[in-house]
């Protein structure tokens, strides 16, 4: 599942401190009994017929499960919810029903005792078609004929239960015969092809599918709506792109990507692709996910798969990085399943990792590694204060499962594969991952599996370093000592690096310690030593002795952990900035921007840096620079020194807008275009009056205003919008019946800074006239600028608002507005509205409180040297002016 939008200008969402509306994992209560079916009986078929009646958000369906039981049995019992049970028989002997909604459970009993062996249940059902994304779920959208409905299903992680009794977790995995009946004026896609159809009186159609592959419950995929398609043959296999009728064409960039991997992932796991077709389905609307691995049939909302004449370069490059991921899963998730939701990183960071080595090899001008550093970081701001969790987590409960598609899971997931393919090498690595693949086939895996297979295949001491950084929270801050030439002497052939866990509160302040891959090489050096730091709190490493320069350690920034220099090696490292590699540019970055707001270093020091760079820096280091300058600036709001930092962040980011421009040149890379839409962005938000003066005009006249551009340039527009700008804005996205431009109209609205825009765009909400699926994203757009104001209206309409919310989504969804904020006031607020959470679920709004405390702090310990820093540059600025 992707849950998140994989790029997106990640470096300037509006994010939290916290860096994750999924703030954290909630432990389970000391003593919580696992909500896990137990192995006394194991389903291997599925017979599940329905017939969905959308307009009345009902179904009506039948399952006939075979099964074997490994005991006598006083009943069986497995997973239902929301359902409604007409009748259920063991064996053809008719079976009483008791249902229990709290264990989310339905238990069948004769009266006598039920023999061990194989044994047919039959059940008859009812329930209900849900208007957010699980289970089954209706969409509704508009085309120039009026309103339609689409239905689709989201099973991950505990939901297929609301469609058919079943044994609803990931180790129990069965075959899967779905038939649905519908109207015959419309289609319907499930995992398998179409075996037969057959028309009914009453304008009916009965479609029955092939039955499936083993695998599990939340892969189960059923869509009905008014379809086309767009097809190819990829070797055999029937590659499809499916949308609602008149959208096909937008999906032709998605098809090739799913070529481009399907091919990719067939030689790099070495096994075919199991399914004789895989369907990539476009849904209008959104959800707590963006799209979902379902075996042969890939769900997508619409954004996340269509591209149309307003998408730009970002919007490209994404289509392909999440076609990519939910293609991995067809491999690492679908044919080879986790066990259990303790192990969810198998499935998810594994994917990431997987769409990001595709795109480095298949499209390596995007400069992948570096775009997803942003998700690294993420994942490290998440790991160094409360509500962190090991990558491999104890879920008992659903709530547990729900929330533990998170940053850990996806991004440290990434990360740490990534670390460990370049500590053993790529052939040795895929050579490893074949090996599990092959052992596990239709079948289901624990991460320890992996790690044996890994370590078959390397010499080095993988399993050490794997566990280290899966098994505990956190991750190091390695210090080293002084390592560039002194006065009159050589570089010190030995270097010291002290390790502690990186802390940004004191829940993080504690004794862990890691085994490391160590890659390190001076500046102006060609040697590269590589190097395996114990788990012990200090390391002596022999440095490589070809030059005086610094050492820079995690040369490449393959591996998980930051670098706090010595300040004599730091004022070396800043001066000779502009010459490192843009990878260890970016490294560096990232780790000074972390120190500054962690107080583990001058935050000035990342100024610094910054002032170093060159206009013609490496686009996503310049947008690592222009996220982290509008994140001060906002924090800076309301201060003393707020228009001079404003002035000082436009005029340092205006050379690299210079070398850029408003229109793209022939010939330029990729993510030259990307950096230009960002660098619009960031400029008029801080009141470039050149940028907003021309946004405007390219608004007023669209024919100067293409793809590449014009998001930008219209949300630069949303932002300063004029009341009669955004009465405009309004009425065009209430006549529009194109989704995905839809979504965007809404997103601009939400951008408006006048508070007075913000409060008509939050009472639009309570409104028929904002989609519903769109209702939570506007009102988490509107918190970034207006946090105080967003806050409020949550607060004040919280029933209204959870029933916007799937189950992904509800229990993070409040504490991921609120983390916007900087006053202590909404942190107490926040505190006082989670006491209605499960106690599962309440340490999510701990880490939002904590997240809200650290901005309020960093505003008060931090923002006082930057003034001074900034008046250090401006007399300086004079001083050379005068000079002149």
């Amino acid at each position: 599942m992707l849950n998140k939008i994989m790029r997106l200008f990640r470096a300037l969402r509006p994010r939290p401190l916290a860096l994750s509306a999924a703030l954290c994992l909630a432990a389970a209560p000391v003593g919580a009994e696992r909500q896990m079916l137990g192995d006394e009986a194991t389903p291997s078929r599925y017979e599940i017929a329905i017939t969905p009646d959308a307009d009345a958000g009902t179904f009506t369906g039948t399952v006939q499960i075979t099964l074997e039981t490994h005991q006598a049995l006083s009943a069986i019992t497995l997973n239902a919810l929301d359902l409604d049970i007409q009748s259920a028989a063991i064996d053809g002997s008719r079976a009483s029903v008791s249902l229990d909604p709290d264990a989310q459970t339905v238990t069948l009993t004769q009266g006598r005792e039920i023999r061990a062996g194989r044994h047919r249940l039959n059940i008859a059902y009812s329930g209900r078609i849900y208007d957010e994304a699980y289970g089954l779920f209706r969409v509704a959208y508009d085309t120039p004929q009026g309103s339609r409905r689409m239905l689709a299903t989201q099973f991950e992680p505990g939901d297929a239960r609301r469609f058919a009794p079943m044994w609803d977790q990931p180790n129990k995995r069965a075959v899967f015969a779905l038939t649905v009946t519908i109207p015959s004026g419309e289609q319907a896609v499930s995992n398998m092809p179409i075996a037969r159809s057959q028309r009914l009186s009453g304008g009916r159609t009965r479609i029955a599918f092939e039955p499936s592959p083993s695998m599990p419950s939340y892969l189960l995929f059923l869509g009905v709506g008014d379809y086309e398609r767009i097809s190819t043959d990829v070797d055999g296999v029937a590659l499809s792109v499916v949308t609602r009728r008149g959208e096909s064409e937008k999906g032709r960039e998605a098809l090739n990507a799913g070529v481009e991997s399907l091919r990719y992932f067939t030689e790099y796991f070495g096994v075919p692709y199991p399914l004789p077709k895989l369907d990539m389905i476009a849904v209008p609307g959104a959800g707590g996910f963006g799209a979902m691995e379902n075996w042969g049939a890939i769900l997508y909302f619409d954004q996340y798969l269509l591209l149309d004449a307003g998408s730009s370069e970002s919007d490209r490059q994404n289509v392909f990085g999440i076609v990519a991921h939910e293609i991995a899963h067809q491999w690492f998730g679908n044919l080879v399943t986790m066990a259990w939701w303790d192990d969810l990183w198998l499935n998810e960071g594994f994917a990431s990792w997987m769409a990001t080595k595709a795109a480095d090899a298949l499209h390596p001008d995007w400069s992948p590694w570096m775009s997803v550093f942003p998700d690294r970081n993420s994942a490290m701001e998440l790991d160094a204060r409360a509500g962190t969790h090991p990558v491999v987590q104890e879920v008992n409960t659903i709530e547990q499962a729900n929330l533990a598609f998170d940053d850990i899971t996806y991004d440290k997931g990434q990360a740490v594969i990534r670390m460990l393919e370049a500590y053993i090498g790529e052939d040795a690595f895929r050579a490893g991952i074949r090996a599990y693949i092959r052992a596990r086939t239709y079948g289901n895996a624990a991460t320890d599996d992996l790690w044996q297979a890994l370590q078959a295949a390397s010499d080095k001491p993988i399993l050490d370093v794997a566990r280290a950084y899966t098994l505990q929270p956190g991750f190091p801050v390695i210090r080293v000592s002084a390592s560039a030439c002194g006065p009159g002497a050589a570089a010190p052939p030995r270097v010291t690096l002290a390790q502690e866990r990186f802390a940004a509160d004191d829940t993080a302040r504690t004794s862990e310690v890691w085994t490391t891959p160590i890659s390190a090489q001076r500046i102006g050096g060609r040697t590269r030593v590589e190097a395996t730091a114990p788990a012990a709190p200090a390391f002596t490493l022999e440095a490589p002795i070809d030059g005086c320069g610094p050492l820079i350690v995690n040369a490449g920034q393959a591996a998980f952990f930051r670098t706090l220099y010595a300040p004599t090696d730091l004022a070396q490292i800043t001066r000779t900035f502009a010459s490192l590699q843009a990878i260890d540019q970016l490294g560096i970055l990232s780790d000074y921007w972390a120190f500054g707001r962690a107080s583990a270093a001058p935050l000035t020091n990342y100024l610094d840096l910054t002032a170093a760079l060159p206009a013609d820096a490496d686009p996503n280091v310049a947008m690592q620079v222009a996220g982290a300058l509008q994140t001060l600036a906002r924090l800076n709001r309301g201060r003393m020194s707020e228009a001079a930092f404003n002035a000082y962040v436009r005029g340092a980011l205006s050379p690299m807008f210079a070398r850029v421009g408003w229109d793209p040149k022939g010939g330029e890379a990729a993510n030259d275009a990307i950096l230009r839409d960002a660098l619009i962005r960031v400029l008029g938000r801080l009141g470039d009056p050149q940028i907003i003066a021309e946004a405007r005009r390219r608004v007023s006249s669209e024919a100067a205003l293409p793809g590449a551009i014009r998001d930008a340039a219209f949300r630069v527009v949303g932002a300063h919008a004029t009341t009669a700008d955004y009465d405009a804005l309004r009425t065009r996205a209430a006549a529009e019946t194109n989704f995905i431009e839809q979504r965007r109209i809404y997103g601009y609205l939400a951008e408006a800074r006048d508070p007075g825009l913000a409060q008509r765009t939050l009472a639009m909400l309570l409104t028929e006239q904002a989609p519903r699926p769109l209702r939570p994203g506007i009102l988490t757009a509107v918190a970034v600028e207006h946090p105080a104001l967003a806050w409020a209206f949550l607060r004040d309409n919280r029933a209204v608002i959870d029933g916007w919310l799937d189950p992904l989504r509800r229990l993070e969804y409040a504490p991921g507005v609120a983390a916007f904020s900087a006053d202590a006031q909404t942190a107490a607020e926040l505190a006082a509205y989670a006491e209605a959470f499960p106690a599962n679920a309440r340490q999510a709004a701990d880490g939002a409180r904590a997240a809200i405390l650290a901005r309020a702090r960093l505003v008060e310990t931090e923002m006082p040297a930057v003034d001074a820093w900034l008046a250090r540059r401006a007399a300086q600025t004079s001083e050379v002016d005068a000079q002149r």
